[in-house]
């Protein structure tokens, strides 16, 4: 399952590492779109798979962030 971008802007950090288990809800990364910092929240629980994005980079809406083994 993909986790996508709910808005362009700028990945600031990651809140856990490729690997982690995460939960429903769970706090995946914090982007920044118009100076207001987004968190990016897990859609089901999972195990992240990857992360196709690192802090610094910029992003468009909908683009692929991560991928979660759910």
């Amino acid at each position: 399952m993909d986790i996508k971008s709910p808005a362009v802007g700028k990945v600031i950090r990651l809140s856990v590492e490729s690997g982690a288990q995460v939960a429903r809800g769970d706090e995946v990364m914090v982007i920044e779109s118009m100076k207001v910092e987004i968190p990016v929240k897990a859609p089901a629980n999972g195990r992240i798979m990857e992360f196709r994005v690192k802090p610094g980079d910029q992003i468009q809406r909908n683009f692929v962030l991560a991928v979660i083994e759910a």
